[in-house]
């Protein structure tokens, strides 16, 4: 599939080399180069706030009426879907995701424009009673530039789940998207060029995240970030939005527990305890990692999995396997590391063969695995690994899978499996994570719920009416009116 050259974009302003050259990125399931793209530097960052500081304190989005605004992002909506097949398949190719994760990424996309667009003249404000003679209000008000640091893992879907609540609420954008995956994001700025977005409120820049994302953190025109990415990454971006005193929305790593008990139907669960885990090769935040299944159903659940497992197919995304390759080489000798561990962990077994073509031989191809006999404490069981392992650790009691489940320093969420409400309820309000899914783990489209972590997964929430909250601030009016004065 050809993909043109994907130049420097800052608002409607294109540079086909950038001042730190040119990058590429390539195809995860061969190895081979299918873009090239323009990388930034100092020059280009100063240019992108620039552009980005200049939308916001004198451009025409913050003089439109809610509505207005509203109406163009519901257009972007629109747009996304009527382009759905060709970003699916470019989305498909650059991450080396299955075709259908990458449909439902766009869909996903979408519906974020629809959501937040019917949300932006709802942005309400509150009365606050102070007594007679005094009347006292709150306006909401953008923050202003809001930059978007975007991960390789769904970095179409992710770009849209930050950038429509922050146009929502008024803000001008920067969008810096991962160098492995950033063809999509200029897909991204030509629709929201189509849909009427005034220039240079949403920019686009590329480059390597050790200088680019470090300067425009630490840009003093930058007044909010939004993060998705790791931990240490997520560390180094909170230090350079220290350097000048700005608010973040950190959206980092998991280690989720799914808890399964006896008494869960395994025919329904199992296929949700394997898919939470090895979608998009477990290259998934809220990925579920580890899964706490009660002593008595231990073995079969093991069992099942693993025969499970052994029939999964792996390939290309565009053929759209059960699972794709990993983003990298580099990753994959990441995630081989950690079979290694594994395997003075506990004991592993693995599932599906390694694709023999020819054509896919320098792919990032992992097998996935289980884990079992390894603890809690287990480096296995306590590490993100962004790859397709699943930890098998047993339980006797519910006491005893909340605490397990919570011994962790992530907090993302959980799966709870039972046809018991009462513990379903009674161990989802113990958990200490951001999410808990009762009898399911990841719903549809899920757009209108708030998505966020406790501990080392993060802070702030995305989506849902709760993500507006990010790019806002709250400006009080306060008025004495006695009558006769």
């Amino acid at each position: 599939m050809a993909i043109e050259m994907i130049p420097l974009v800052l608002g409607k302003t294109t540079l086909n080399e950038g001042s730190d050259g040119v990058g590429e990125t390539r195809d995860p399931a061969t190895g081979a180069v299918i873009a090239q793209f323009a990388r930034a530097g100092e020059r280009e960052v100063n240019l992108a706030v620039e552009a980005a500081r200049n939308a916001f304190d004198h451009g025409h989005w913050t003089r439109m009426r809610p509505f207005e605004r509203g109406r163009i992002l519901r257009r972007i909506g629109e747009l996304i879907l009527e382009r759905r097949d060709i970003i699916a398949r470019k989305e498909s190719i650059d991450s080396g995701k299955p075709l259908r994760d990458a449909y439902w990424e766009v869909d996903c996309a979408a519906r974020f424009f629809e959501y937040y667009g019917g949300a932006a003249d709802k942005l309400h404000g509150s009365s606050i009673p102070l007594g007679p003679d005094w009347s006292d209000w709150t306006v909401k008000d953008p923050i202003g530039v809001s930059l978007h640091i975007i991960p390789w893992n769904y970095p179409f879907q992710l770009i849209a789940r930050g950038v429509a609540p922050a146009l929502a609420a008024g803000c001008s954008i920067i969008i810096k998207p991962a160098t492995d995956t950033p063809v999509t994001a200029y897909e991204f700025l030509k629709i929201c060029q189509e849909a009427g977005l005034p220039e240079g409120q949403v920019n686009l820049i590329n480059g390597r995240g050790s200088l680019v994302g470090d300067l425009l953190a630490r840009h003093r025109g930058v007044d909010q970030i939004t993060f998705t990415g790791s931990v240490p990454t997520g560390e180094r971006v909170l230090v350079a939005a220290a350097s000048h005193a700005i608010p973040c929305s950190m959206e980092l790593g998991g280690k989720s527990p799914q808890i399964l008990f006896a008494d869960a139907d395994l025919d329904k669960a199992l296929p949700m305890v394997a898919g939470g885990f090895t979608t998009h090769c477990g290259q998934v935040c809220n990925a579920g990692t580890r899964l706490l299944v009660q002593r008595s159903v231990h073995d079969e659940v093991v069992s099942r999995l693993h025969e499970r497992l052994q029939t999964m197919t792996l390939g290309a995304g565009l053929d759209d396997p059960d699972m794709g390759p990993l983003i990298s080489r580099g990753h994959k000798e990441d995630v081989e590391r950690y079979y290694d561990i594994a395997r003075q962990d506990g004991d592993l077994l693995f599932g599906a063969e390694l694709p023999t073509s020819s054509a896919l031989a320098n792919g990032a191809f992992v097998r996935p695995a289980l884990v079992v006999g390894a603890g809690n404490q287990t480096r296995i069981a306590r590490e993100e690994i962004f790859g397709p392992v699943l930890t098998i650790i047993p339980f006797d009691t519910a006491e005893e899978a909340v605490t397990i489940a919570n011994d962790s320093p992530f907090g993302l969420v959980a799966g709870v499996h039972t046809a018991n409400i009462s513990t379903a309820l009674g161990v989802g309000e113990k958990l200490r994570v951001g999410q808990v899914w009762i009898n399911s783990f990841g719903v549809g489209l899920d757009v209108e719920f708030p998505f966020g972590g406790y501990k080392l997964s993060g802070f702030g929430r995305e989506k849902g009416l709760e993500a507006l909250g990010a790019y806002q601030q709250v400006k009080n009016f306060c008025i004495h009116h006695p009558l006769g004065n």
